[in-house]
């Protein structure tokens, strides 16, 4: 690593407060002693950086904002399933909720041992049932009625115990603007109890918890409201038979994107400790683990995308910087939401805002806008941008549309490296699912267009004449 002296310039104009390991030197955009814009030329863009130390100490906020004595944080694996982000997850003492086998599988991979796993998700195959409980996963959480008699149903089939949480959608209603009234996940709460008392009879069923998933939680008030409705539900279900020992009130935690004011984690856990403790008091109930199992808020900040601009274009009306990065292959959020993320000239940070621009992806689909009317220095080809906050579902929902290779994954480590954790995709992966199930003469199509592309700058020779009248 080249040290490099910094400015702890936080009153830069593009630079946010919860960018602690940012700052500008200059010119230059610095992430933790990084020059942004010598990664960029190390590892080719676009690409994402993750940053290891600020993910340290989001886990770790977390632990210490909820001041209970049987806290058993979880993280989310669907916002960042990378093996070293889990990793990291492992050594601060983590648990993991898995939305799929495929995630049980990386956790295991990971080093996490089957009962710090919990499988939570809409829907599973009888394979799915069946895998996780005889590796003793931590629990099976059941979405649905349906998926309860299926649950029944297999264990009694194969003679296989299953450790259940049921999820409830306690049908909460918080001001003008949040409800749980139409969402699709959880038993609703006025069938809970036949729910419960069904799980309680069955053979193989153990009903170790209850969850619920409140998506994006937008005030404290919310989990505590989920809180008086869940409560007495433990309360029956232990009435009745059902051992619980878990309460899971999912994750939901807002994240900084854009300049929104948001709550914290320390804001939510005295209270929200000091309402646990006395409903469980009031039920005549033990101190239940509490589970909350966040993702966006642990990786989502500790996240930047890398991408360089290709070429600006005045249409008079507006300005648009075409970058090589897209809103496909390397940051989707764009497209499934109303996603605002900040961006930064990370070669002209010491340069005021001169013109709003456009930023537009590569490929050719006119939805492919990463950020719209964004006040930036005059922006030429080759100037880098940093696309800050990207460090939550921006890899796991990316896509090979336009046959596009996803971005590699770059980790800066708390000893000052860099390490890759996943590299850029190759197209003999991209097209293996094809491959396998076609003639298999494509293969050797395909070494001999590597063969091509390698010799990229290179005087054609008389086999290359001859490969390419083949090819073509």
């Amino acid at each position: 690593m080249i040290n490099i002296p910094i400015k702890n310039n936080t009153s830069n104009h593009y630079l946010r407060p919860r960018w602690g390991f940012a700052s500008a030197n200059d010119s230059s955009l610095m992430i933790e002693n990084h020059e942004l814009e010598r990664l960029a030329k190390t590892f080719g863009t676009p690409f994402y950086l993750l940053v290891e130390n600020e993910i340290k100490v989001r886990l770790r906020r977390l632990k210490q904002a909820i001041p209970y004595s049987n806290f058993k944080p979880q993280y989310a694996i669907k916002c960042n399933s990378n093996i070293e982000i889990l990793n990291i997850i492992k050594e601060e003492g983590y648990d993991v909720d898995a939305s799929s086998v495929g995630e049980i599988v990386l956790s295991l991979l990971a080093g996490f041992k089957p009962e710090q796993i919990t499988l939570t998700n809409l829907y599973k195959s009888e394979n799915d049932f069946v895998f996780a409980a005889r590796i003793g996963v931590n629990a099976i959480t059941i979405d649905s009625k349906e998926e309860l008699d299926e649950a029944v149903t297999i264990a009694k089939k194969y003679d296989l115990p299953m450790r259940l949480f049921i999820r409830i959608n306690p049908k909460i209603q918080f001001g003008d603007h949040y409800t749980t009234e139409d969402h699709q996940y959880g038993i609703p709460i006025e069938e809970a109890k036949d729910a419960i008392l069904k799980a309680a009879k069955a053979e193989n069923i153990s009903v170790f918890g209850i969850h619920w998933h409140g998506a994006y939680v937008p005030d404290t008030e919310v989990y505590r409201m989920a809180l008086r409705k869940l409560i007495p539900l433990v309360a029956f279900a232990r009435d009745n038979g059902c051992n619980i020992e878990q309460l899971d009130l999912g994750g939901g935690f807002p994240v900084e994107y854009g300049d929104k004011k948001i709550f914290t984690p320390e804001e939510l856990g005295p209270g929200l400790v000091d309402e646990l403790e006395m409903l469980l008091e009031k039920n005549n109930l033990p101190k239940i683990a509490l589970i909350f199992e966040p993702g966006k808020f642990i990786v989502a900040n500790a996240g930047i995308g890398v991408t360089k601009v290709v070429s600006v274009k005045d249409l008079g009306k507006r300005k648009v910087a075409v970058v090589d990065g897209s809103t496909y292959a390397f940051l989707p959020d764009p497209l499934v939401w109303e996603c605002y993320y900040h961006i930064l000239p990370a070669n002209k940070m010491d340069n005021e805002p001169e013109d709003e621009y456009d930023i537009q992806g590569c490929t050719c689909d006119y939805l492919d806008m990463i950020g719209k009317n964004r006040k930036l220095p005059k922006l030429e080809k080759g100037d880098i941008l940093a696309i800050m906050d990207t460090g939550a579902y921006s890899n796991v929902l990316a896509s090979n549309f336009n046959t596009f290779k996803r971005p590699p994954m770059i980790l800066l480590k708390e000893d000052g490296s860099h390490q890759v954790i996943r590299r850029r995709d190759r197209y003999s992966e991209m097209f293996a699912a094809e491959l396998d199930v076609i003639k298999p003469e494509q293969n050797q199509r395909l070494k001999d267009i590597y063969n091509l592309m390698r010799q990229v700058g290179a005087k054609t020779s008389s086999r290359e004449k001859i490969l390419l009248q083949k090819l073509i």
